[in-house]
């Protein structure tokens, strides 16, 4: 499916392979007006991407910010934005089944962990590093009215079940395609922000 917009054009990168996600599901790759993207699970299903991005504005303690993520729960979609808040890139993401679903809300970029997590004394990543997959962007839960973070949050991280993209599937993190959590992890930094929404 094609969408013409007269302010700009940008084309989106389909999917060459499912289930994996070696490239983005959808990317700005250059001002056009055309938007098109095959859907990996189904191969056929084509859908309209960047355009009806959400918003990466935010407040916090007063101050307005742009988050560097967004996270769609409805759409099982991870927004990628630039610094001035314009959405560059998006991606099929796991998040948190029924029994344990993903908390909406703004969260902190704490710091990057790499495979395979030897300084996580004590847990789960530590017992079993290969279901975290390569890289992990940990986050912390913040309260935007008084910019107060938390010790607790969740994390953006890879997998070793594929077939999980796109679907309900984790104890409440964002997983993401291996490949695309390495690339992922060297555009965030601590201090970023992240946005966890419906």
């Amino acid at each position: 499916m094609k969408i013409m917009n007269t302010m700009r054009t940008f084309a989106i990168a389909a999917v060459a392979a499912a289930p994996l996600l070696s490239t983005p599901v959808y990317s700005q790759t250059q001002k056009q007006d055309t938007f098109e993207h095959s859907i990996p699970a189904s191969g056929s299903s084509k859908f309209n991407a960047l355009v009806g991005a959400p918003s990466a504005k935010i407040t916090i303690a007063g101050v307005e910010r742009n988050a560097v993520i967004v996270v769609d729960l409805s759409k099982n979609v991870l927004y990628k934005y630039d610094k001035d808040g314009h959405p560059e890139t998006a991606y099929l993401v796991a998040s948190g089944k029924k029994s344990s679903p993903t908390d909406e809300g703004v969260r902190i970029v704490t710091h990057i962990e790499s495979y395979p997590y030897k300084t996580a004394y004590g847990t789960k990543r530590k017992r079993n590093p290969k279901a975290y997959g390569p890289k992990i962007v940990c986050l912390n839960k913040i309260d935007p009215k008084t910019g107060v973070q938390s010790n607790t949050g969740e994390f953006i991280h890879g997998n070793n079940d594929p077939s999980s993209i796109g679907k309900y599937a984790s104890l409440g993190c964002i997983r993401m395609d291996n490949d695309v959590i390495k690339k992922l992890s060297q555009e965030v930094k601590r201090g970023d922000i992240v946005i966890i929404q419906k």
